[in-house]
């Protein structure tokens, strides 16, 4: 199944054009940050305010049924709130079709989209600062919205109903269109957006194992898609 539709690895140690390694051309584009030493290898550290990374708008960027954004995140001590791992949000109106940050203080993690109003997991779990965590958090297209953080469900809400409705805006990682005030400030690495639930066993083998160890590589040279452990749930 090709369950993910943006992978970006974030472990370069230079260069401002973001490789997606999923196989649909998501590639992005660095405004600001800075590459700094990561857990295992270069890492991207964002200043929270204009820093992050712009992917521009695709049909498979667009995800209609399920989701599921996971990251390593880093937020530092003086993250104060709505610091952003990723979002696909316009700058204006009541409109998102999903994202992932901290909460309004930076204390609990949220996930959310918008229709007809803002529908969402707020307030999940501790967010703990200056260590890495491996951050989850999945929507099935029905019901509910979970939050993982290294692999254990911190949180699950319910009554979210259906997806939000299609935009044509760009996808942020470290923040939502044109916003200063809501960017994380942290570092990031291997984010990855799938368009199906992860469980439990999923996250846990991407957490151990990494995004790059279950994607072998094709003759041809180009990375397959084949996710053999991660099945989709849509």
């Amino acid at each position: 199944f090709e369950t993910g539709m943006g992978i970006w690895l974030l472990n370069y140690g230079k260069c401002d054009d973001i490789e997606d390694i999923s196989g649909n051309d998501n590639h992005g584009e660095l405004q600001g940050g800075k590459w700094i030493k990561g857990p295992d290898g270069p890492a991207l550290s964002l200043n929270g305010v204009n820093d992050r990374v712009i992917i521009a708008d695709s049909e498979s960027m667009y995800l209609e049924k399920a989701w599921s954004i996971t990251s390593w995140v880093y937020v530092n001590k003086t993250e104060n709130g709505f610091g952003h791992i990723l979002g696909k949000r316009p700058a204006n109106g009541t409109v998102a079709n999903y994202a992932f940050r901290t909460s309004g203080n930076g204390t609990g993690w949220e996930a959310y989209f918008a229709r007809d109003g803002w529908k969402g997991a707020w307030g999940q779990g501790n967010v703990k600062k200056d260590v890495w965590l491996y951050m989850t958090a999945t929507y099935d297209a029905k019901d509910t919205i979970k939050i993982y953080e290294n692999g254990v469900e911190i949180g699950s809400v319910g009554g979210m109903g259906k997806p939000g409705p299609q935009n044509d805006t760009e996808v942020n990682i470290g923040g939502w269109t044109n916003n200063t005030s809501e960017t994380l400030d942290g570092m990031l690495y291997e984010v990855a957006i799938f368009a199906s639930v992860l469980e439990e066993d999923d996250i846990n083998e991407l957490m151990e194992k990494g995004l790059v160890t279950l994607m072998p590589v094709e003759p041809s040279g180009k990375l397959a898609t084949t996710w053999a452990s991660i099945k989709s749930r849509q």
